[in-house]
C-alpha cells in the first residue's frame, strides 16, 4: 500500500478535529458540574424543608404534651374538688342526723348499733332520717356514686393515655391497645361468662391485661390472677396460648396491695406528680 504523505491542510484539519473533541469534552465537563450543582442545589432545599417539617412536628408535639398535662392537671383539681364536694356534703347530712362520719366500716357499724339500727338495714335507717328531712338519701347516694364512677373513668383515661404513648408493658412491646374489651358469651354447660377488661395491649404471641382503680384494695390483684386470666382465655380464644401480663394501675396504691401485686407477678402503675411510675421488675406471664 502506497505511503502517503500528511500535507499541511492533513495537519491543520488534525488540529481542528482535536481541538474540537477537547471543546466538547469541556462542555461535557461543564455540563456535570452544572447537573452536580442544582442537584445539590435541590438535595439542600428538601434537607432543609425536612428540617423544617420535623422542626414543626416536635413544637406540636411538645405543645400537645404541655396542653395534656395542662388538662390533667385541670382534671385533677376538679376530681379532688369533686371528693371535697362530696365528702362536705356527707358530713353535713350525718351531723344533721347527729351521726359522726367514719372512715371505715367498724366505727360506722358501732355507731349504727348504739342507735339500734343494724348495719345491714343501714340504707332503709337513713332514708327514713334523710326522709323526715325532706332529703331524699337516693340523691346523696347518685352523687356519690357519680363521683365515684367519674374518678374510675379519669383514672383509665389517663393510665391509657401513657400505655399508648410507650406501646410497652413490662420490658414487652405490643403493636395494639383498647380500652373496654367487654364481652358476654353463653359457654357450653349454658351458663353465661360475662367480663370485662379495662386496658388491653396485643402482640404476635402476648396479652397484657392493665386493670384500672382510683383506689386499689386490698385482694383486687388475686382476683385479677384468679378470675381476669381464665375469664379472658374463656371469652377470646383466639389469644388462649398466649402469654398474659398483668398490671394494675391507680392513683392511691397501699403497701399491702403492692405486696400482694408482687406476690403474685402483678406489675403496678403509680400517679407520681405529674408522670407514671412503672413497677414491673417482678412481673410473669401467666
Amino acid at each position: 500500500m502506497e505511503k502517503k504523505d500528511l500535507t499541511a491542510a492533513d495537519v491543520l484539519a488534525m488540529f481542528a478535529e482535536t481541538d474540537r473533541k477537547m471543546q466538547e469534552t469541556d462542555r461535557k465537563r461543564q455540563e456535570n458540574e452544572r447537573f452536580l450543582t442544582e442537584n445539590l442545589a435541590e438535595t439542600r432545599r428538601i434537607m432543609q424543608e425536612n428540617d423544617r417539617i420535623l422542626t414543626e412536628k416536635f413544637a406540636e408535639t411538645d405543645r400537645k404534651i404541655a396542653e395534656g398535662h395542662r388538662l390533667l392537671d385541670e382534671k385533677f383539681a376538679e376530681t379532688d374538688r369533686k371528693i371535697a364536694e362530696g365528702h362536705r356534703l356527707l358530713d353535713e347530712k350525718f351531723k344533721e342526723l347527729g351521726i359522726e362520719r367514719r372512715e371505715n366500716d367498724r366505727a360506722l357499724t358501732e355507731k349504727f348499733k348504739e342507735l339500734g339500727i343494724e348495719r345491714r338495714e343501714n340504707d332503709r335507717a337513713l332514708t327514713e332520717k334523710f326522709e323526715k328531712l325532706g332529703i331524699k338519701f337516693d340523691d346523696i347516694k347518685s352523687n356519690v356514686n357519680g363521683i365515684s364512677d367519674s374518678n374510675g373513668e379519669f383514672a383509665e383515661e389517663y393510665f391509657f393515655t401513657s400505655l399508648k404513648r410507650k406501646m410497652e408493658f413490662a420490658g414487652v412491646h405490643f403493636d395494639d391497645i383498647s380500652q373496654d374489651f367487654k364481652l358476654l358469651k353463653k359457654l357450653p354447660n349454658g351458663e353465661r361468662l360475662e367480663d370485662q377488661f379495662d386496658i388491653v395491649m396485643i402482640n404476635d404471641n402476648a396479652v397484657a391485661l392493665v386493670e384500672v382503680k382510683y383506689t386499689a384494695r386490698k385482694g383486687y390483684p388475686a382476683t385479677m390472677a384468679e378470675q381476669k386470666v381464665p375469664n379472658f382465655r374463656i371469652l377470646f380464644p383466639d389469644y388462649a396460648g398466649y402469654k398474659i401480663y398483668l398490671g394494675l394501675g391507680a392513683l392511691s396504691i397501699s403497701k399491702e396491695v403492692a405486696k400482694e401485686a408482687k406476690e403474685l407477678g402483678i406489675g403496678l402503675l403509680r400517679q407520681v406528680g405529674e408522670t407514671i411510675e412503672y413497677e414491673t421488675n417482678w412481673v410473669r406471664a401467666y
